[in-house]
Order: structure tokens, then sequence, then C-alpha cells
């Protein structure tokens, strides 16, 4: 489906089931062949790098479909979330506007990521589509789909964010069902970050890229005298070549990403906003000088699970109280059925994993696919590393001790 179906939007429109073989979830959609998730489907897919790789694959051939695309070209950076216009938005979100049945395929799009371990993806693509919506007044039928998208987000700080954006942001109090609106009703802006710009706006000379002034020309608005384009909604868009400026807007508040983007959002467009702030309070010594992370720089990673018994093991070795010579238990484990072997050596050397390996389990089941272990000397040999190789196993190595890696 990714090579036939990729591009391909008039396909991709007119078929309707597809959309549940991507993206499964714990409901049953109008697809009867395509079962709902249970418990361990679920938990076998978020562990199973192949399958998440073909989801993230799959949100990419849906986002180019509605428009949009991950931050810097095509998302060939696994590490970018945030999503911006792609370069065909203009006709897609037409398309998006005249079928408004694509409106439940986003909704399903987001519970799918949550549900599979993709949760990360979900906030960014909401806040987008709130942006459009509300601040840029396009897509007027999916308006009320909002009161789907918020609820799918399953971070309960990036959904509570998401509930305050779209209540700001004129949100009609009456159709608004999501979130306590007492709460949401006495939540107040940051100030305007009209007063803490390095200089007024009449100073600065604006340059528009080609690429800028060709989407600029599709959007209601118009230049002012002074070079600036001001969108509908009062917004003034400015280039991605004052990205030095916001860092020295930031050098005179030191707020998060989150309390830059609140200053600028109501008053200003700025192409990838959320990236940019991002990384200038990453990289900002004195905010991380002031408030140091208490929890780890990194989530733990998933432990990969192989697809079949034995293709996929963990090794080490560990100490055992000397019996008859034997000092130490090389321990292997298939990581789909919890089965172990353990071989009991007299060293913690290469020579010992080499010959557990070629005498019993590869004699008894086969060429692994993947053997992961620590830094440990007998485990980096150059020999070890090329028996590996020239059998077709993949070894990975991670530091002791660290969930993280």
């Amino acid at each position: 489906m990714f090579h036939k179906w990729h591009n391909d939007y008039e396909l991709l429109e007119l078929n309707h089931d597809f959309i549940q073989w991507l993206f499964p979830t714990r409901s049953q959609g109008r697809n009867f062949y395509s079962t709902p998730l249970n418990p361990q489907a679920t938990r076998l897919m978020i562990n199973t790098s192949e399958v998440q790789q073909r989801l993230r694959r799959a949100y990419k051939m849906m986002l180019k479909f509605f428009g949009i695309k991950l931050m810097g070209e095509y998302g060939e950076d696994t590490e970018v979330i945030e999503v911006e216009r792609a370069e065909n938005f203009a006709s897609r979100f037409e398309n998006l506007t005249t079928n408004p049945h694509n409106n439940p395929r986003i909704t399903r799009i987001l519970l799918s990521l949550g549900e599979l371990g993709a949760e990360e993806y979900q906030a960014p693509l909401v806040r987008f589509f709130l942006k459009e919506i509300l601040i840029k007044n396009k897509l007027p039928r999916m308006k009320k789909s909002v009161n789907f998208f918020i609820p799918a987000v399953r971070d309960s700080q990036e959904r509570q964010d998401l509930l305050f954006f779209a209540w700001r942001y004129d949100f009609p109090n009456e159709e608004f069902i999501w979130g306590n609106h007492g709460e949401l009703a006495r939540y107040k802006a940051k100030p305007v970050v009209a007063a803490l710009l390095p200089a007024p706006l009449s100073e600065w000379t604006p340059v528009y890229s080609e690429k800028a002034k060709k989407w600029l020309s599709e959007e209601q608005g118009g230049y002012g005298e002074n070079g600036w384009f001001q969108l509908k909604n009062e917004q003034i868009v400015l280039p991605a070549t004052l990205a030095p400026e916001i860092v020295m807007l930031h050098a005179s508040t030191h707020g998060g990403r989150e309390m830059m983007e609140q200053q600028l959002e109501p008053h200003f467009y700025v192409p990838g906003l959320s990236v940019i702030c991002k990384a200038i309070a990453q990289q900002c010594v004195t905010c991380a000088k002031n408030n140091p992370r208490t929890g780890p720089s990194q989530p733990p990673g998933k432990q990969p699970i192989g697809l079949s018994p034995m293709a996929l093991l963990q090794i080490d070795f560990t100490v055992l109280p000397p019996c008859k010579g034997y000092k130490y238990l090389l321990v292997m484990v298939c990581t789909l059925t919890g089965w172990v072997e353990a071989f009991p050596t007299r060293t913690e050397k290469t020579v010992e994993v080499v010959k557990s390996l070629m005498k019993e389990i590869i004699p008894r089941y086969g060429l692994p696919l993947e053997i992961g272990s620590d830094n440990g000397p007998a485990f980096i040999q150059n020999c070890l590393q090329q028996l590996a190789r020239l059998l077709g196993i993949t070894w990975k190595l991670h530091t002791a001790y660290r969930p993280q890696s």
C-alpha cells in the first residue's frame, strides 16, 4: 500500500476501509476484517520496531494527503514531531473542506498514535489544526471536530494546554464541551510581546523568501506601507530570517517554550515557531543553570521483542559462587518467550561466548537475528563482532545499568 497508494490522493480519498488497517484502535471501525486491538496485541505492537516504523510511515503518508508535513522536509529526522504546512497545502485544505469525512479519519489517527505508543505526535498535530482553524480561519468544517481531537491526546498537561489554547482564541463557549469552564474562564494569557521586542517593527526591514511570498499570495491579508504582511486576523507575519531576534527576545525574559509561544502567537505568525522556541529555550545557558532538570534527560527506551522464538537474544555474564573451577554464568534470554539458557564458565572471556553460541545455541535453535549485550570486554572484541557479521547476526551494544540506552 505504501508504494502503490503513496501520493495517489484519489485512491486515499475514495477508499475508506484502509484507515482501520493502518491505524488500529481498540474500537471496531466500519472495516469488520480489521480486528480491534486487545491488550496483548497492543503490547506486542508497541515493542516491535518494524510495527513502529510502519506506523510512522503511515502517519507521514496521511499527513501529506492532508497537506501537512513534519518539520524539516518530510521527516527524515526521526526526532522531529512538530508539523507545518506542506507545499500542496492549498489544494489539500480545499479537499478537507469539501470532504469532512476526513475529520473522523484524523480522530482515529490520533487515537491510534496514542494507543500504539507514539503519543508524542498527538499534541503537535492537534495544535497545528487549532492554529489553522482559530487563528488563520482555515478549515471551517473541521471546527466542531476539535471536540474530538483534544480528548484523544493522552498527555494530560498537553491536553490542558490545548484546551486553554482553544478557549483563549475565541472558540464559542457554548460549543466547547471539554474542560472545566470555570477554570478556563479564569485563565489569563501572558502579557503581549510588543513591549518586549528589541526594536519597533517600523525600524525593521522584512525580507520574505520566495517560498513565503508564494503562500502569502494565497492568504487573506495584505502588505502594509512598511512592507510587513498582515493576515486577516491582524497577525503580522515574521520572516524566518528574524529567528536571531527571537533569541534576543528570550535573553530579556528567559521564558520557556510555551511562554514564548503564548507571547508571540496573538500578534505574530512565525514559521516553525514551536521548533524555534524549543531550541532557544534548550540552548539558553542561564535557563540551564537556574532550571535544572529533576528527571532523566531521556525516558527509558522500550525493549524490542523478537518476532519468533530465539530470534532476538539478550546476553550477559553473572557471578556464581566458585564451584569446581566455575566462577561465572553466561545467561541468554529470548525476548519473545522469556526462555533462559545458562552456561557455567571459568572466565568472562570472548571464547566462552563463542563456544556457547557455536556449540549450544546455534545447533539447537538456528541463527538468531539479533543479540543485545552491554559493552563488557567479552562482547566488544573484534573477533566476536567479525563472527557476528559473517553469520549475519546484528549485535547491538548498550550501556550497562542504564535503561535509557
